[in-house]
This record gives structure tokens, sequence and C-alpha cells, in this order.
């Protein structure tokens, strides 16, 4: 995962972005958003969808600056 966060933050810096944003799935005790927290994005918005079934699945938008 950190290898595809660098690219994805030199692909931003090449295009003049300053703020680079993903989102994730938050289930299981956040255990996919704090990783990304480890790589330094900031947790911003959490978010549920709502699926077919009638359950929700639990989201996490994280940004960090380029």
């Amino acid at each position: 995962m950190a290898a595809l966060l660098a690219d994805a933050r030199t692909e931003a810096a090449r295009r003049g972005a300053r703020l680079l944003r993903t989102h994730c799935w938050a289930g299981e005790d956040a255990r996919l958003v704090r990783e990304y927290e480890e790589l330094g994005l900031t947790a911003t918005l959490e978010f549920e969808v709502l699926r077919s079934d009638g359950s929700f699945w639990p989201g996490q938008v994280l940004q960090t600056r380029v």
C-alpha cells in the first residue's frame, strides 16, 4: 500500500494538486483506516453506503497534503 500511495502522491504533484484524498472501508475496528493514518493520511469524513440487502457499508475519507 505504501508504494501505491507514493505513486499517487507523485502523480498528484505532477498534475499540480495540493490535496490527495481517498476513501476506504472502515469496518473491523477501522484497521485499514489506521494503516492509512500510519502512512501519513488524516481521517476526515465518516460515511455509510446503504447496500441492496439493507445493510450498511462503513467508509472513511482520508486526505494528505501533496
